[in-house]
């Protein structure tokens, strides 16, 4: 794909997706670029990038958006991605998985680049030592996240 047809690609899918019946023209509009933007950093195109439809708990930016970005030579293999607050781009995105303690869907890594994603795939989510301290290789997101079951030991009871 030339970078111009990419490019009209992501142009055509924020103009298609910048209106919803149950959200915002700013909001559906922010939400389209985010997920054009992770189309971008994982060099594919934007219709492979599906954003989490649950409309009615979406309130950005105090709920993160999911966006689900299926591989184009594999459309069963389906990478889930955490994205804070769409009107940023400075911000990450972070790949979500089942928490190694709890099973939990938390934020396992972040995402700002395909390389990212790459060390993440090779070497997996590290180990949880019994200390209770986090690997630094876990995003801060990781421990703040509210989905941990209540018998996680990363579960915050006061989040």
């Amino acid at each position: 794909m030339t970078i111009a047809s990419r490019a009209a690609s992501a142009n055509d899918y924020v103009r298609r997706h910048s209106t919803h019946p149950l959200i915002s023209r700013r909001t559906a509009a922010d939400i389209a670029r985010a997920a054009v933007r992770l189309a971008a950093l994982l060099g594919i195109d934007p219709v492979h990038v599906q954003p989490d439809r649950r409309w009615s708990s979406l309130s950005l930016p105090l709920v993160p958006l999911t966006l689900h970005a299926s591989d184009p030579d594999d459309p069963q293999q389906i990478y889930n991605f955490s994205y804070s607050d769409p009107l940023y781009d400075s911000e990450p995105f972070y790949l979500l998985g089942p928490c190694p303690a709890c099973e939990a869907t938390v934020p396992l890594a972040e995402i700002r680049s395909l390389a990212d994603l790459g060390v993440f795939i090779a070497d997996g989510p590290a180990a949880l030592p019994d200390s209770g301290i986090l690997p630094s290789s876990y995003p801060d997101e990781f421990d703040r996240n509210p989905s941990h079951s209540s018998t996680c030991p990363f579960w915050d009871s006061e989040g």
